[in-house]
């Protein structure tokens, strides 16, 4: 059996600030194997991008990660500065939540897309526009001649996200990193999009891990999920098992609280969702959870179960198939 391509292992990060140091992340563990889509939901700040990010060592200089991050047996924390252009040269891409926020404005789309390609793979100016266009084409957009003489405004949404997919494809990477790329556009874009990951996965033998608020999304896209609050993950499993029978009150109240053909009514979850350095001592979802007693708010459950089939919490074996009782 060959190693996962992207293995991160009890990844804990914290951001320094002039009076205290904050925990953002707490023992985060994941594998993807070659060619596999993992999953990661959860409300904001439950540090999602946050362990993207880290994944490719773009977290700030405040930061301060422990644990282990290997993308295609390369240790990422604390690797030198050739390692980390390796990584992200040729193995794994970044496909960011708003694509208007990492293009520039002035700059035309052909230059956007050729310049790292002369650069990291030292293409003639000709050989990396031929290259520009091959991708707009495998990306779905319908003119890629003209999409390459126009600038980001020019382009809806969902097309200028597919030409950040695009220039995330330029290094053949084997590792594409999506973080939220549904975000903000039409339900029709994003089936588009979904489709497009989906078809790369196939064509490419992609490995992606996906981040994402939307679970039906998830569940429909991703083979495996993790679910994550505060900073940690609560939640791992198949996402076929996920959807039927989840395990943690956390997971059960996210799918309890999707519209539905045949919900009449919305389950919302109670409170609002906390950051690391939030947390008190215990469960971090306590305050919300109609399950919490004592042990929960005095003591923190650990991650139990086998290896992408994990559940953190004391009650997990008082869920039903349809949720908490």
């Amino acid at each position: 059996m060959t190693d996962p391509l992207l293995t991160i292992e009890d990844l804990s990060v914290r951001l320094r600030t002039d009076v205290e140091s904050r925990p953002i992340l707490d023992g985060v563990s994941l594998t993807c194997g070659s060619g596999e889509i993992v999953g990661l939901v959860g409300e904001s700040g439950s540090g999602k991008s946050v362990t993207l990010r880290a994944t490719l060592g773009l977290l700030p200089g405040s930061a301060a990660a422990e644990g282990s991050i290997r993308v295609d047996g390369t240790e990422v924390l604390g690797a030198r500065a050739a390692d980390i252009h390796r990584v992200r040269a040729h193995t794994a891409s970044m496909v960011f939540q708003d694509p208007r926020a990492h293009t520039n404005p002035i700059q035309r789309i052909g230059d956007f897309l050729t310049d790292g390609l002369r650069v990291v793979r030292g293409m003639s100016r000709r050989a990396a526009n031929d290259v520009a266009l091959g991708l707009l084409q495998e990306v779905g957009l319908p003119d890629p001649e003209r999409h390459l003489r126009q600038y980001p405004h020019e382009l809806s949404g969902g097309m200028l996200q597919r030409v950040m997919i695009a220039t995330a494809l330029a290094g053949e990477p084997r590792l594409l990193l999506a973080d939220e790329p549904t975000t903000a556009l039409d339900v029709t874009t994003q089936a588009e999009i979904v489709a497009l990951l989906s078809r790369l996965r196939r064509d490419r033998g992609l490995s992606i891990v996906f981040v994402t608020h939307d679970l039906d999304l998830a569940v429909a896209l991703c083979d495996r999920i993790l679910v994550m609050y505060a900073g940690r993950v609560v939640e791992s499993a198949p996402s076929s098992q996920l959807s039927l029978t989840p395990r943690h009150p956390y997971t059960a109240a996210l799918f309890a609280s999707r519209p539905t053909a045949d919900r009449a009514e919305l389950v919302a979850i109670p409170g609002r969702p906390l950051s690391l350095y939030d947390v008190p001592t215990g469960c971090a979802f306590a305050e919300r959870c109609a399950l919490a007693d004592e042990r929960c708010r005095t003591e923190r459950p650990e991650e139990a179960g086998a290896a992408g089939n994990t559940v953190a919490c004391h009650h997990a074996p008082a869920l039903t198939p349809g949720g908490a009782r």
